[in-house]
């Protein structure tokens, strides 16, 4: 990974966000809540607009 990468606040917000979903959803499941989709398909969702928002910062600075 690049620094502008990595001090980019929405990248890194999205990145530990996403995580916390992501483990939200496995709780939820363990405890038989049929919400644990959503909470899944929100982090997969955020997940894949931080790394976009990752690669164009570092194909931008890397040019």
């Amino acid at each position: 990974m690049n620094w502008s990468v990595l001090k980019d606040l929405k990248t890194i917000i999205g990145f530990i966000t996403s995580s916390l979903l992501a483990v939200v959803g496995v709780v939820l499941a363990i405890n038989n809540n049929s919400y644990w989709v959503v909470f899944v398909v929100l982090s997969i969702m955020l997940s894949f607009f931080s790394i976009r928002r990752a690669d164009k910062l570092y194909k931008q600075n890397n040019k």
